[in-house]
């Protein structure tokens, strides 16, 4: 155990954490799933709070997973869906997925991951304009504070300064506008009465910019790594409508919020919107092998089809469609559905919400957002004023690591303790994860003098 623990220290270079501290202090070696709990490499158990990374939908350990995945591998251990070939499991997933999907989102593109699966969308999207001959409408529009990766292209996407800085220059032709923060609108309103300003944003950028030169907006149904940040209902079909106004294709990217995290099958659904793109990973095979893609609209499809010939698409990566993963997420999609997992995280939404909504009386609680399964508490230093803790506090870290420290897994984003659990986590264990986030929430409030 020992020299494992030295070894990732030496030899692995950690992300999303600073290089120097996991140098320093090392990190969790997980060594063993089952279920919602994992297990380190000294033994000790942790509730997974957080699906690992937002994709263990499922829980660690599934059989049936398993057997897909080795009778693929006897039978056939891979194929490309490159350069004319494809793959049972390919052709089945697609298939599955369709039938899922929006009616209208007709075709797949198959990638390993979001990330890919982002710069997929924003290629499509520009050659699709291109076919069409409005060759100018090369533009994105996003949201701040939103987050489709970390790829050099999906990171300009993203609305979070830390992935920009020191990564530049970023790719051109990305703008932002103010997203559907409720709680700190970037507009100064208050909804209702703001009649869902922040869509109209959307409206005034392209008209700004001019619409021949914006191809697309692309927005998470809710923005997960931004702090769990959940639209109001108008405001996906007003999007949708702008969108239809000025020609642009909206891209959903659903790479957190799909295969059930949302109550449906995919997140968007609860809009009752179709977006003419459509991105999804991670639960997809709940974690199990990486797997991304997007969903086409029909009218999107058909526009490539119809270059004819003498067109092809140059766009793929090796394991697109790789038919081991697609197996696996075969096999995922029907533990969903024998589960009856893709309408579970109604009811848990329901219980989170009453049992995190006495975490509210805490002073440095501001606001908690519930979501289906996921849901974010949002950490300040005056609840009256809305005053954030200074970023070098870490707040949301420290109550993370608090939160290791009584055996559950939680995730610290900036000032937002976030919570994504399995989407099958009974009542009981739902009650022991709020309890030690609330715990944990009250150890670090302590450190910082407030009288708890």
């Amino acid at each position: 155990m020992r020299e494992l623990l030295r070894d990732d220290r030496r030899y692995l270079f950690h992300g999303f954490v600073s290089p120097a501290r996991a140098r320093r202090e090392g990190s969790v070696v997980l060594v063993r799933g089952k279920g919602p709990y994992v297990w380190d490499a000294r033994g000790r158990r942790y509730l997974d709070g957080v699906s690992s990374l937002w994709n263990v939908a499922i829980g660690h350990g599934n059989a049936r997973i398993a057997r897909a995945v080795a009778r693929q591998i006897r039978k056939l251990s891979y194929a490309t869906t490159l350069l004319g070939f494809s793959s049972e499991p390919a052709v089945e997933l697609a298939r599955e997925l369709v039938r899922l999907a929006p009616r209208g989102l007709s075709r797949v593109v198959f990638t390993s991951g979001g990330s890919e699966a982002n710069e997929t969308a924003v290629r499509l999207v520009r050659m699709h304009w291109r076919l069409r001959g409005r060759n100018s409408k090369t533009g994105i529009v996003t949201l701040e504070r939103a987050y489709h990766g970390s790829t050099t292209g999906a990171a300009t996407l993203t609305g979070l300064r830390d992935f920009h800085r020191g990564f530049g220059p970023m790719l051109p032709g990305v703008f932002r506008i103010p997203n559907a923060y409720c709680y700190r609108c970037p507009l100064g309103k208050t909804y209702p009465r703001c009649g869902v300003a922040c869509a109209d944003e959307l409206d005034r950028a392209v008209r700004r910019m001019g619409a021949d030169r914006v191809g697309a907006f692309f927005a998470e149904p809710v923005q997960g790594v931004g702090g769990v940040i959940v639209p109001p209902p108008e405001y996906f079909p007003k999007i949708r409508e702008i969108c239809d106004r000025h020609e642009l294709l909206f891209v959903a990217d659903e790479v957190i919020t799909a295969f059930g995290r949302l109550g449906y099958p995919f997140g968007i659904q609860r809009w009752g919107v179709t977006p003419d793109l459509l991105v999804f990973a991670k639960g997809v095979t709940s974690g199990y092998l990486p797997l991304g893609g997007v969903l086409l609209h029909e009218r999107v499809a058909r526009v490539f089809e119809e270059a004819g010939p003498d067109f092809t698409l140059h766009h793929g990566f090796t394991y697109s469609g790789h038919p081991v993963v697609c197996a696996g997420a075969l096999a995922n999609l029907e533990v969903l559905r024998r589960k009856r997992l893709f309408r579970k995280a109604r009811s848990t939404e329901k219980t989170l919400r009453a049992l995190l909504r006495p975490l509210g009386e805490l002073p440095l609680v501001g606001d908690i957002r519930v979501v289906g399964a996921m849901a974010a508490i949002e950490l300040v230093r005056d609840r009256s004023r809305k005053t954030p803790f200074p970023e070098e506090t870490r707040v949301a870290w420290r109550v993370r690591e608090r939160a290791l420290a009584h055996g559950v897994i939680v995730r610290g984003s900036r000032d937002n303790v976030i919570l994504c659990p399995p989407l099958d986590l009974s009542a009981r264990l739902l009650r022991t994860l709020v309890s030690a986030v609330d715990r944990s929430i009250r150890e670090v409030g302590r450190e910082f003098g407030y009288r708890l």
